[in-house]
């Protein structure tokens, strides 16, 4: 953005939130192509695990997969996710090593509450998200590019009409639904390209090229002096639903074309988090990536 090995669990409760990465794309580092961090910059330390489909929780009503890996050209990985039902969310960090480190961890704390909570209606979920961008509004900064994120997720929520996904994002992080073959975008880019092809100028095709794509026009943080209010998008939740939260270092590396063949190959939900970063490092890798996959089981929609 030109604001630009899965996580391990950790054990203290106020950390149970996600995996933080990003760095600037203008300053890719030749000599570290394989993923591995640079020496003296220590791995990304997990804020929450992937839930487990035997978890004894009462809000283990989903099967989760989850996957994030630094990329073959970042010394730091700035991405982080939230993985514990209800909520699934990915925080993508901006600023440049500890700045968007830092980010990633202010905003995945403020969301904690998300997680195994029993979300009822949406303005729980906006709520969480405001809070997020004010942690991350916080953090004291002297950089050039202050600390920010990009968030995208979908919380399972009890709405009086229904099972609900809530749908929530700020810049271009993404939400995927696979539901009866059909890939579809739930979340809409918070970003320059975006605004072309909404306006008419680009084809989405034509978008996923521009080099322009990664310049996003809304964050949390990043020295906006507005509310972090988040794009809401409630979709009624079905039997069989496969959903895909990730950062743009996947929705930039594969199309909705490819997407739709790794989430469709029949594995389960953590193979499939692990195959789609895979393909993202094999198409190139440009930038930390993370992959949520979340499955509703047959007997939980209704």
């Amino acid at each position: 953005m030109s604001e630009e090995s899965e996580s391990a669990e950790a054990s203290d409760p106020a950390d149970r939130a996600a995996a933080p990465g990003r760095e600037d794309r203008e300053r890719p580092d030749p000599e570290r192509r394989d993923g591995a961090p640079a020496p003296g910059v220590p791995p990304v330390a997990a804020l929450a695990a992937p839930q487990s489909p035997a978890d004894p929780a009462p809000q283990a009503v989903t099967v989760v997969g989850a996957a994030t890996d630094i990329g073959r050209f970042r010394r730091v990985n700035e991405d982080g996710y939230l993985a514990l039902a209800p909520a699934f969310i990915v925080v993508d960090g901006m600023g440049g090593h500890a700045s968007g480190r830092a980010a990633a961890r202010a905003a995945l704390s403020a969301l904690v509450p998300l997680a195994g909570s029993r979300v009822v209606n949406q303005a729980q979920v906006v709520d969480a998200v405001v809070a997020a961008g004010e942690a991350v509004s916080a953090l004291p900064s002297q950089a050039t590019n202050p600390p920010g994120a990009t968030i995208a997720g979908a919380v399972l929520a009890d709405l009086p009409e229904g099972r609900t996904w809530i749908v929530l994002n700020i810049g271009d992080s993404r939400v995927y639904l696979l539901r009866e073959d059909l890939l579809t975008q739930l979340s809409h880019d918070h970003s320059q390209v975006q605004d072309l092809v909404d306006a008419g100028w680009l084809t989405r095709a034509q978008a996923h090229r521009d080099s322009r794509r990664n310049v996003v026009t809304r964050a949390l943080g990043a020295g906006l002096d507005q509310a972090a209010y988040p794009e809401i998008r409630l979709v009624p939740a079905r039997a069989g639903d496969r959903i895909l939260v990730c950062s743009d270092g996947l929705s930039d590396e594969l199309d909705d074309g490819e997407l739709a063949t790794v989430l469709g190959s029949g594995m389960g939900a953590q193979r499939t988090a692990e195959m789609a970063v895979a393909a993202a490092l094999e198409a190139g890798g440009h930038d930390n990536v993370t992959a949520l996959v979340v499955d509703l089981p047959e007997c939980e929609a209704s």
